[in-house]
């Protein structure tokens, strides 16, 4: 008996916490919940907030638990922004805050600027504690919809856990952020070598050698830290990693040869002859997967131009980044006889790629 009432206990309360959590819908809980949270209507904020939850369907324990903003931690700093904000809202400027003040001559309109300002601060802190909700939430939602991408994730982030923080934490956040990996964990990564060229830390190679931890993994970077990062994190791989030029660099016979985020750093006439090359090294039914912005996005494409234009400037690269119509590239790679799949994608970020897959057919029998 005490079995079956703990299991059903269970289960209702693992229906009511997980109970209308798409990121819309939970958002909307989190800013409802801050929103009462912060309005000063003590003693009735419980009741508001689960009867609100009640009458928009919203989730009732996010939605309480989003109430927990007023603590006794932050209680004072949600009292003193607030009536800092009611001043500025009513007069267009702040005035130094006092208790006094709170029981003076002047009570009602510290009164009054405390209600305006608690309203405008709710809104405020509503809506960042939304924005991160359906972002988080979001992200959950994909890596649990895409369990291969969640294991190779895993695995990854496992490769690099004895690395310094700087460095792990900038792996797990790119992998968080970056969509190009999802599109990776879809495709088909073949056999044999694998080469990424400008590899980073490495990160491509390790999607790859998920599952094949005997595969050879090649790669080439200019940053030697990255590179020392990486040879760490890959040492129990079959990992050939050198700090090299991709243009110089010796491109061994390969079934899957990666390109992503260097193109843009080469002249037109030497990122063309870069595909070429990497082209007549692939070995029949394998792939080059590189990754380039797109230029037909409108908007999208110039925010995504101007974001890598600041990337160079702070890394001092010393060129300015060039991105050709995605045309061109699909025409060296069918002149080389590859069959080209292009998929367009927007990152997490405000930013438009192109991700071009180019399959090297078998070679037509002798007559």
């Amino acid at each position: 008996m005490i079995r079956r009432f703990q299991t059903r206990a269970r289960q209702f309360a693992t229906t009511l916490l997980k109970e209308r959590l798409d990121p819309g819908r939970a958002a909307a809980a989190v800013f409802l919940g801050i929103f009462i949270g912060i309005v000063p209507i003590y003693g009735f904020q419980t009741l508001v907030a689960v009867g609100l939850a009640l009458l928009f369907r919203l989730n009732k324990p996010l939605t309480l638990a989003s109430t927990f903003i007023n603590n006794p931690l932050l209680q004072p700093l949600i009292v003193v922004s607030s009536v800092e904000l009611g001043w500025f809202l009513r007069s267009g400027s702040f005035r130094p805050f006092t208790l006094s003040a709170l029981a003076g001559a002047h009570m009602k309109e510290e009164l009054l600027a405390w209600v305006t300002g608690s309203v405008a601060l709710g809104i405020l802190a509503g809506g960042v504690g939304a924005a991160i909700t359906a972002v988080v939430i979001h992200l959950h939602l994909k890596a649990t919809a895409n369990p291969g991408l969640r294991d190779r994730v895993r695995c990854v982030n496992q490769m690099f856990v004895r690395c310094a923080r700087a460095d792990r934490g900038f792996v797990r956040w790119k992998l968080r952020l970056d969509r190009v990996f999802g599109l990776l964990a879809a495709e088909n990564q073949g056999s044999g070598t694998v080469v990424d060229l400008g590899c980073g830390y490495g990160m491509a190679l390790g999607f790859a050698a998920f599952g094949d931890g005997s595969r050879r993994l090649v790669g080439c970077d200019l940053d030697a830290h990255r590179i020392a990062v990486a040879r760490e994190a890959l040492s129990t791989l079959n990992a050939d990693l050198s700090v090299a030029d991709v243009r110089y660099f010796e491109l061994p016979p390969a079934g899957l040869i990666f390109v992503l985020d260097v193109l843009q750093y080469l002249p037109a006439e030497e990122q063309l002859a870069l595909l070429k090359r990497c082209c007549s090294t692939l070995a029949p039914q394998g792939r080059l997967i590189f990754r380039v912005h797109d230029r037909e996005r409108g908007l999208w494409s110039i925010i995504t131009m101007a974001f890598d234009r600041l990337i160079f400037a702070c890394g001092r690269a010393g060129v300015r980044p060039l991105m050709l119509p995605a045309a061109e590239y699909r025409s060296v790679l069918e002149n080389a006889g590859m069959q080209v799949e292009e998929r367009r994608f927007r990152n997490r970020l405000p930013l438009a790629h192109i991700l071009f897959i180019a399959k090297k057919p078998l070679a037509e029998a002798a007559p």
